[in-house]
């Protein structure tokens, strides 16, 4: 059978993609890399005393089965891949973290839920500061596919009027407890520039169009048994399964991708994960929407007479320009003024406060490009961690953590990598990994442009945290390894110059008109803010660009 497409990836990309597609009318197979889930297998509601290590995780299987995958703990480890079947390389002095999730559904069955819309403001970046290259579209252009996964999905949010922060199709937004308050009032008096706004959530605060509103539970990170936020599993493939055109199939390890002839994209080679059968799949269209890493890996290994360093690589770009948001920098705190209160659920809602991008926005800074922002949140959480920076012992100790206990506060920062062309991956031929499949060696390490940033980021942060009266504050300074943030992003960015691009401003391949790419690979500039919706707005943008061309008899 000859599909009317192949889409690779069940994530925020591919599942777009897929709905976009099937709901148009085309019969797509969707090959995903690993299983499916029960939902069983969310531990939402599961208290600490019911894990056999209190949530924390057995000694020793952190640093065995899952070094990489910083986020897993006893609760979330059996979501992540373990390390040893999926290596990548690095040069000894440039460490990478590479986070992956290979299951339907990806990476979204347990992410942040950050949903915010880029602008002109990035799209248009080079034009403000002359660094890089724009992006070969507009918001106006992207605009409508983002009003249509935002009212889809159901994002949960304020309106702010904010130009370089655009508004979107939202839900109520979750409301802001007493210290987040405190937060609003006193960052706008600082001078710098600092807005705080409730956090822009694909979390739905509300039943919406069919689909379930969050119970407060809280533990999102753990994946959402009730499908209370968008995690595909719950919203976008149902939705293309109903269409009766979706084929899903999952365990499928995609290996590279067949050319016919001429050289041109025909089909997909791939690995059964539990029997390493290998397998393959024909179609008229090929997307490409299993994260920027791994799309460009397919890439590179799908090489040919025709595609000596790669497919669609006559330019020579695959790989190059790799980037992730930065983080690490950041503070903690607790506010006298909040002390012996009665202990409410500040965390059922899971969200907090975004202090908005405000640096380079409407003047330079002498010593950075671009931006960056504050993710927060403040009160009573189940575990008091704060309690390590308290001192005492015995019943007064105990009854200082509990006269604490609705006090905490904390921000980190998330801020743009700039695109350098020496941030790139390739194959590394010497190593492969489970399905024998040759991985990537990662070369990506910071800039002084994003240390700069941070330094800025930490005395502003702590001149807010002044201004609070907060005591007992502790501060980060150091930026953590790239990759940490698991926004990677670039790798086969998009341009309006095929000699400086992989990508036109529709996802689809410069050399091969058959072929798109729709995650984050496809990205020109990462922006201050996780890429998410950017990749589920693109691929819908994409998806309808294919089903005009296939009309037209142009694919």
């Amino acid at each position: 059978m000859i599909y009317d497409a192949i889409v690779v990836g069940s994530g925020a990309a591919g599942g777009w993609a897929a709905k976009e597609l099937t709901e148009a009318g085309l019969r797509v197979l969707l090959l995903e890399a690993g299983p499916r889930l029960d939902p069983g297998a969310f531990l939402t509601h599961r208290w600490p005393y019911q894990m056999p290590f209190r949530g924390f995780d057995r000694p020793g299987d952190r640093q065995r089965l899952y070094p990489n995958q910083w986020t897993a703990d006893e609760y979330s480890r059996h979501l992540y891949i373990e390390d040893r079947h999926h290596p990548y390389t690095t040069p000894p002095d440039r460490p990478f973290v590479w986070v992956r999730s290979r299951f339907v559904g990806g990476k979204l069955l347990h992410w942040g839920r950050n949903a915010r819309r880029l602008s002109d403001h990035d799209f248009r970046a080079a034009d403000r500061d002359g660094y890089g290259e724009n992006w070969p579209l507009t918001y106006a252009e992207l605009a409508p596919y983002y009003d249509k996964v935002e009212s889809f999905i159901g994002v949960s949010a304020s309106v702010e009027n904010i130009p370089h922060l655009p508004d979107g199709q939202y839900l109520p937004p979750f409301p802001l407890n007493c210290g987040e308050r405190l937060v609003q009032k006193v960052a706008p008096t600082l001078g710098l520039g600092m807005r705080v706004i409730p956090k822009r959530a694909a979390q739905r605060i509300r039943a919406h169009h069919g689909l379930a509103g969050c119970h407060f539970c809280g533990h999102c990170g753990r994946g959402c048994d009730a499908g209370a936020f968008w995690d595909s599993i719950s919203d976008v493939l149902p939705a293309a399964q109903k269409t009766g055109r979706l084929t899903l199939r999952p365990n499928a390890v995609v290996r590279h991708l067949l050319v016919d002839r001429n050289g041109r994209p025909s089909g997909v080679h791939f690995i059964d994960r539990l029997t390493k059968k290998h397998s393959e799949a024909k179609a008229r269209v090929i997307v490409l929407g299993a994260s920027a890493l791994e799309s460009t890996r397919i890439l590179l290994n799908s090489t040919s007479r025709f595609w000596p360093n790669g497919l669609a690589n006559s330019s020579g770009v695959l790989g190059r320009y790799l980037m992730d948001n930065w983080g690490g920098p950041g503070i903690s705190g607790l506010l006298p003024q909040l002390r012996d209160r009665a202990v409410i659920n500040e965390d059922g809602k899971s969200t907090g406060i975004d202090i908005v991008a405000y640096r380079n926005i409407t003047s330079r800074h002498p010593r950075f490009l671009r931006s960056y922002t504050h993710e927060g949140g403040s009160g009573a959480r189940m575990f008091p961690g704060f309690a390590r920076a308290l001192t005492g012992y015995g019943q007064r100790f105990k009854q200082s953590v509990r006269s604490w206990y609705t006090t905490p506060l904390s921000f980190n920062t998330r801020a743009e990598t700039l695109a350098r062309f020496e941030n790139y991956v390739e194959i590394d031929r010497h190593t492969v990994d489970a399905w024998g499949i040759p991985v990537l060696r990662i070369h990506c390490q910071f800039s002084d442009n994003e240390r700069e940033m941070a330094r800025d980021a930490v005395e502003n942060l702590k001149a807010l945290f002044q201004a609070l009266g907060a005591e007992h504050v502790r501060v980060s300074t150091d930026l953590q390894a790239p990759g940490s943030m698991i926004h990677e992003m670039g790798t086969a960015r998009m341009g309006a110059d095929p000699r400086k691009s992989v990508l036109n401003k529709f996802n689809q391949s410069h050399d091969c008109p058959n072929l798109f790419v729709v995650d984050g690979s496809s990205f020109v500039t990462s922006g201050g803010y996780g890429p998410t919706l950017t990749i589920a707005a693109l691929a819908a943008r994409a998806a309808g660009y294919i089903v005009t061309q296939l009309k037209r008899g142009e694919l």
